[in-house]
Parts: structure tokens; sequence; C-alpha cells
């Protein structure tokens, strides 16, 4: 094994490990939430419910009278962790 090959290999191990450590919480970090307006406002609560999300909806005109496919979001606001679930606040508009 040749000099350089002994002192260069650790160096190479040392800055790849601490480089993998670096990159682990963006890794790691929840999925964005979907984008308001995307969908509709029934997919977007499915949507929240299926990456364990605890979702509660705050009407901004009313209890609808309409199916929530009809309807859609105006913004997805996050909490603090309740439990083992996350809570998400999700702001639904409905036509009249």
């Amino acid at each position: 094994m040749s000099l350089v090959s002994r002192y260069l290999t650790p160096v190479m191990v040392f800055w790849g490990a601490a480089a993998s450590i670096a990159v682990a919480p963006i890794v790691l970090a929840d999925p964005a939430l979907p984008e308001p307006g995307s969908e509709d406002a029934g997919a977007t609560i499915s949507d929240l419910q299926a990456r364990g999300y605890d979702v509660q909806i705050n009407y901004d005109n009313g209890v609808p009278t309409v199916d929530l496919s009809q309807c859609w979001v105006n913004s997805i606001d996050t909490a603090a962790a309740t439990g083992s679930l996350r809570t998400v606040y999700v702001e639904i508009e409905c036509p009249r």
C-alpha cells in the first residue's frame, strides 16, 4: 500500500461520513404538504390523513351544503404534535 493511499483513504471516509450526516435531516424531513388549491378539498383532506395527519377543518363561510369535492382549500397550517398524530388546520371555502 502506498503512503498516499494509506493517508488519503481515511480522509475520504471521514468526509463521506460527514456529508452523509449533513444530508440526513433533509432526507428524513416530512414530505411537503399539498399546495392549497391544487386539488379539491376532499382530496386534500384524504391526502393529509393518508400521511398521518390529524386534520381539523375550518370553514370560511359556514358549514357547506355541497360535497367537499366542490370546495377548495385556502390554506393549510401545521400545529405542534399531539401524541403520535400531527395536527394540520385546513381552511376551506365552498360555493353558496
